[in-house]
């Protein structure tokens, strides 16, 4: 009885030690880990430390949270500019520095690895859901040395590469070359980019840089001719000719296979836009027309950089850094546009009558005159006839209790000839411009003068300017 009695005792104990280590257990759990009431310093590790609130409408809330301590991580890492680095040689560059630094920490939480979780904890009565991760500071130097010496090797490749182009006077792929390098090394730049090669150390970053700067500053492309003369809407038949020249140490060198980039800086026309120089290191551009109406325009020929400075590329404002479009070799060619000299004939019938106003013919020559012709007395200086033949018809009188207005109709044909040949080369016409005013026809014949100078702008100036003559 006793020996059972002791049995039971012994049974009792080890139930309440059971519940009491539960009870420890479950209290323990319930204590939050010691990082959560005071955040760890540790020298030898990067910390990121996050807690969410676990709001229903937030439902992947440990998902947020190990995303909110790694960016609390990310933000322990400090992006320091090395002494050697190039953007010490952009120091007037404070927003594109601002700017790389920003990306470099973006894709640094995008890229970051070998960090590691230390823990979570739900605390459910707080309705809080915490995270701890770290990474280890010499790992992350490592890797980063790793990443930046990949870096290093291929954009040296690269640069080797466009100094062998460079030798060959292939300066387009040249200038192709040190595009890649830069976007091998775009988020080195605060790194020292110092590597060897056979000629001695260079850093990668600067001789980029320089290299590209010495290449704008040897090429030179010089047109035939610094101003052209010609009638508007007229094409040119010699093309614009431009020579491409290397300004060598050792003598000059014409540059073949460039692609060129020619366009109207200022005024507007028609011209072969991307041309190339032959194997004799000249280009040609056809000039086909010139559209605009100002007295002098400016055509402007420098390098094809579409494909290096386009603004929808992601390295764009790193490439314009670097590729200094104000310093890229550029010529210029004046343009002096004359009206198209025309010779006129202009009849007009006024309700079935021959009429001798200048008020219609003035207008009509003063508009033409501001923007496509030229117009001569002298019939055999002209390079075109125009003739201009108008006829007013009367229209209906509308009346009320106290007014009369009075209507007509003007139609206008326009036909353009050519002096020499006579062939007829451009034939319109405007038809029912409507004039109305109260008094009499007469004032409604000069508000259909109106209407028609207003049209002819609108609609036969524009038709002129498409041909080709």
């Amino acid at each position: 009885m006793i020996k059972i009695l002791h049995t039971t005792i012994h049974y009792i104990l080890i139930l309440l030690l059971l519940v009491g280590c539960s009870a420890q257990q479950s209290m323990a759990k319930r204590r939050p880990p010691k990082w959560v009431q005071e955040r760890p310093i540790t020298p030898e590790y990067y910390v990121g430390i996050s807690v969410v609130r676990k709001d229903n409408s937030k439902t992947n809330y440990i998902q947020l949270a190990k995303n909110q301590a790694l960016h609390d991580l990310c933000s322990e890492i400090s992006v320091n500019i090395s002494a050697n680095s190039v953007l010490q040689q952009f120091e007037d560059e404070k927003a594109f520095r601002e700017e790389f630094q920003s990306e470099i920490r973006t894709s640094l939480m995008e890229e970051l690895e070998g960090y590691e979780i230390v823990g979570s904890w739900d605390n459910k009565k707080g309705n809080e859901y915490w995270v701890y991760y770290r990474l280890s500071k010499s790992q992350y130097e490592l890797q980063k040395r790793i990443k930046l010496n990949k870096a290093k090797k291929l954009a040296q490749n690269f640069f080797e590469q466009a100094k062998a182009s460079e030798e060959k006077l292939d300066i387009f792929q040249a200038l192709s070359y040190y595009a890649k390098c830069l976007d091998v090394i775009k988020k080195h730049l605060d790194e020292d980019l110092s590597v060897m090669t056979f000629n001695g150390k260079i850093n990668l970053g600067t001789d980029i840089y320089n290299s590209i700067q010495n290449i704008f500053k040897r090429t030179e492309l010089t047109p035939d001719r610094k101003a052209i003369q010609i009638e508007i809407s007229t094409s040119k038949k010699e093309p614009i000719m431009i020579k491409a020249e290397w300004l060598g140490e050792s003598g000059n060198r014409l540059i073949p296979g460039l692609a060129l980039s020619i366009n109207f800086s200022k005024g507007e026309g028609v011209l072969n836009n991307k041309v190339s120089t032959d194997e004799f290191g000249y280009a040609a551009s056809q000039l086909s027309k010139v559209t605009s109406k100002r007295k002098l325009q400016e055509i402007e020929v420098g390098l094809d950089l579409s494909s290096i400075l386009n603004e929808e590329l992601e390295n764009y404002q790193l490439n314009k850094l670097f590729f200094t479009p104000e310093s890229a070799p550029k010529s210029k060619i004046i343009i002096n546009v004359e009206r198209l000299k025309a010779y006129l004939n202009f009849s007009e019938k006024i309700f079935g009558k021959d009429s001798n106003r200048e008020i219609l013919k003035n207008n009509m020559k003063k508009e033409l005159s501001e923007n496509f012709f030229s117009f001569t007395s002298e019939k055999d200086k002209a390079k075109v006839i125009l003739d201009i033949n108008t006829n007013v018809t009367k229209g209906e009188i509308k009346e009320g209790r106290n007014y009369k207005i009075f209507i007509v109709y003007l139609d206008c044909f326009f036909s353009l000839t050519d002096a020499k040949s006579g062939m007829e080369i451009f034939n319109d016409a405007i038809y029912e411009v409507k004039g109305m005013k109260p008094i009499s026809y007469d004032y409604a014949v000069k508000e259909a003068y109106e209407q028609a100078v207003e049209e002819i702008h609108n609609s036969i100036i524009p038709k002129l300017n498409q041909l080709d003559l």
